[in-house]
């Protein structure tokens, strides 16, 4: 940095704080563009990234003018989720198969995607995957997560959610003893990842730690169930905080391994735990099962040099906001608009809280003149700073690609402040 204030001051035909605040909006790379807005540093750009697609919406644009060339996806389904540079990725503790896009990405320039450090922080090894019933349409199965489930092949909606692996105090231990556990460490490291820069000197990734589905009630849900986690607050509170509490050392010895020689620029926690009428557990549940996890493990990253801690939760999220925050959390996101979020509302009350998101992704499928009244919200958002825009949750094939054309050159346009 200090080489590069020199050569705008060198110059000689701008101020010295006016060729600053150019050297840094222009000559920043991602991950210095990343840190600085999570600093709520007003003299940086905010990052041109987008979150996600439907792999019908990625079908759709390539028939209607996305030119096809560095994604070499097979057998993309409807409803299967693609990444974009705003939404972390890999996520390994689910799949090595989540996809990334690259011509999306391509095509708009997009600043260089944000990477998980690439650690299974869940069942490992999998379950094995048995196939119970299928048809032309669908599928009854038990999945590598243990859950039984009936999916649509074409993943136009959610499974249905059968049967879970955690229904007894044995289960939980047999868990414990057999796939939650640091015995195969080196298996849960060593992976092969194209484009990943290892080197922290180097890299102009941003690179966090953890993700999906590392969180106090997610986590739970996998294994146990919402029906059954909801009664076992209740019938079998001692299990479940044995349960977080277990799982809160594992990811802190896990955050230990990676940290020992490497460094992560912020940390991603997963819950989605709201639904449109706000949160799926009340504020007393919330502290009392969550919070203590949350304080420990937070306590030890930022003892290990960690600042930010961002958490992905959808549905509104008005009343956690605040748990959150009082939990160690800095960030969210998606921030989604239908459920009733308003995020210029939510910057007010929440000055100091990293906002991801929330643009609807349903107005991307009206006409411009929506997209542009849409679009409204993100010029003050970033005046506020500590805000990345982009899409409220994958954008859904109702969105045209000549839409979203527009829709990303006009963001692109308010980010560069053109």
């Amino acid at each position: 940095m200090p080489l590069k204030k020199i050569f705008i001051y060198l110059l000689g035909e701008i101020s010295f704080n006016d060729g600053i605040y150019l050297i840094e909006r222009i000559f920043l790379n991602t991950k210095e563009l990343f840190l600085e807005i999570l600093e709520f540093n007003p003299k940086v750009r905010t990052l041109d990234w987008e979150f996600g697609y439907w792999g019908g919406t990625l079908e759709r644009w390539y028939k209607e003018g996305l030119p096809k060339k560095d994604n070499d996806f097979k057998n993309l389904t409807y409803g299967e989720g693609v990444c974009g540079p705003g939404l972390h990725w890999p996520m390994l503790s689910f799949s090595n198969k989540i996809l990334l896009d690259r011509d999306v990405n391509n095509y708009f320039k997009f600043d260089n995607n944000l990477l998980t450090y690439p650690f299974d922080h869940w069942l490992n090894p999998k379950f094995e995957k048995i196939i119970v019933n299928e048809d032309e349409e669908k599928m009854e199965l038990w999945d590598i997560d243990g859950i039984k489930k009936i999916i649509f092949k074409d993943n136009s909606c959610m499974p249905f959610w059968l049967d879970y692996p955690v229904k007894t105090e044995n289960d939980w231990e047999k868990i414990k003893e057999e796939r939650l556990n640091l015995k195969n460490i080196v298996q849960r490291s060593k992976v092969e990842l194209d484009n990943f820069v290892f080197d922290d000197q180097k890299r102009t990734h941003p690179v966090c730690l953890f993700g999906d589905p590392v969180g106090f009630f997610g986590a739970l849900r996998f294994l146990i169930g919402e029906e059954n986690l909801f009664l076992f607050y209740y019938d079998k509170p001692e299990l479940i905080k044995n349960m977080q509490s277990y799982l809160c050392d594992f990811w802190i010895q896990i955050a230990e391994h990676v940290l020992e020689k490497n460094t992560v620029d912020c940390v991603f926690f997963w819950e989605d735990m709201s639904g449109k009428n706000g949160s799926l557990i009340s504020p007393k549940m919330f502290r009392e099962f969550m919070t203590p996890y949350y304080r420990r493990i937070v306590n030890f990253l930022k003892n290990k040099g960690l600042k930010h801690f961002i958490v992905d939760t959808d549905g509104n999220v008005s009343e956690l906001i605040p748990l959150f925050i009082e939990a160690g959390m800095t960030g969210m996101y998606p921030f989604e608009a239908q459920a009733g979020n308003d995020i210029l509302n939510i910057r007010k009350d929440y000055p100091k809280l990293q906002i991801f998101g929330g643009i609807n992704k349903n107005e991307l499928a009206n006409d411009k003149d929506s997209i542009d009244k849409e679009l409204l919200k993100v010029k003050e958002m970033i005046k506020y700073g500590g805000y990345v825009p982009y899409a409220d949750h994958l954008i859904p094939p109702n969105v045209s690609w000549e839409n979203f054309k527009y829709y990303r050159n006009k963001l692109k346009g308010i980010i560069n402040n053109e």
